[in-house]
């Protein structure tokens, strides 16, 4: 579904590979963040790397195939990417203001017998403590899929999250939503919660209700479904929208414990280490050098400080 929706939005006509939910072509290829391999004609990988480069492959490509006389530019390809706006209202709930380092959990979603999609999704992150001890807080952020167009009815029904953790206080404890001024809006649904004696044996069913209606106005419908969420990290669980740049990279220099001006694997958040080294280790050399830290926030710097993105776009 995503890909025949990216194919629609830009017009485009090259072949695209699916991998699969358990991601199991990236984890063959080395599991990077933005990863590029090339292949011959007969299916060997002759190239990889844990960033994408045009020039790199380029320069790849001359070289496996020979250069051309007028190389293809971007305003050569008829591809537009169509910003399509969306009537309905944003930004009208406040974010979280959420600790640093979280962790992404594993999340599985319980499949209902009444076929209907998760029109939210889950993103879970933990404090490191909770995973360890079990003891910590516990994010749970709920996206709209905006593959399907829908929005939360904030006047059909108001948006709870149930919670069995199978211990603790917060054990069949039910949590509403933020009241909303709007009938109708796109936001994330957001809670931060503090959890104590849970079971990292055990995985936390949370229960989540609410009223969703499409953009067409063709259903508004009450929704109740089910997660298992999995005190464990997500390797592949990047990061949630509209942090990506401020809370994962602002601050990397303060990762480094021994002051060596570089970063290495023991020095980066359990369960993310791929995904620094993917972004930022570009001789990849296996650790994070003084000059690549300072190139990559480079790129993101518009001279006031690291840019954000407000809107949660991504």
């Amino acid at each position: 579904m995503h890909i025949a929706e990216v194919k629609r939005r830009t017009n485009s006509e090259i072949p695209w590979l699916c991998d699969t939910e358990e991601f199991e072509l990236k984890q063959a290829v080395g599991g990077a963040p933005n990863g590029e391999i090339v292949l011959d004609p007969e299916g060997r990988i002759v190239r990889k790397r844990f960033w994408s480069d045009p020039e790199t492959l380029r320069a790849d490509l001359t070289e496996f195939v020979g250069g051309v006389e007028n190389p293809t530019q971007i305003e050569d390809i008829d591809v537009a990417f169509r910003v399509e706006s969306r009537e309905i209202a944003s930004n009208v709930v406040p974010r979280l203001e959420l600790p640093g380092r979280l962790m992404p959990l594993q999340i599985e979603p319980v499949a209902g017998d009444e076929g209907i999609p998760f029109y939210a999704k889950l993103r879970a992150e933990s404090t490191s403590g909770l995973v360890n001890r079990g003891s910590g807080q516990l994010y749970l952020g709920f996206y709209l899929d905006p593959l399907y167009k829908v929005h939360w009815n904030n006047r059909m029904a108001k948006f709870q999250v149930s919670i069995d953790s199978g211990a603790g206080e917060l054990n069949g404890t039910t949590l509403d939503g933020p009241d909303v001024d709007p009938d109708s809006d796109i936001d994330p649904r957001q809670f931060l919660i503090d959890l104590d004696d849970v079971s990292s044996e055990e995985p936390i069913e949370i229960t989540v209700s609410y009223a969703v209606c499409d953009d067409a106005e063709t259903f508004c419908i009450n929704v109740e479904q089910q997660y298992r969420v999995v005190l464990e990290t997500d390797e592949f669980g990047g990061t949630r929208p509209g942090i990506f740049l401020v809370e994962m990279f602002n601050d990397v220099e303060k990762m480094d414990a021994n002051g060596d001006g570089h970063l290495t694997a023991d020095e980066l958040p359990p369960g993310r280490v791929s995904l620094y080294i993917g972004h930022m280790d570009k001789n990849s050399n296996g650790q994070i050098d003084a000059e690549e830290i300072a190139d990559f926030k480079a790129m993101f710097n518009n001279g006031e400080g690291f840019l954000t993105d407000k809107n949660d776009g991504g």
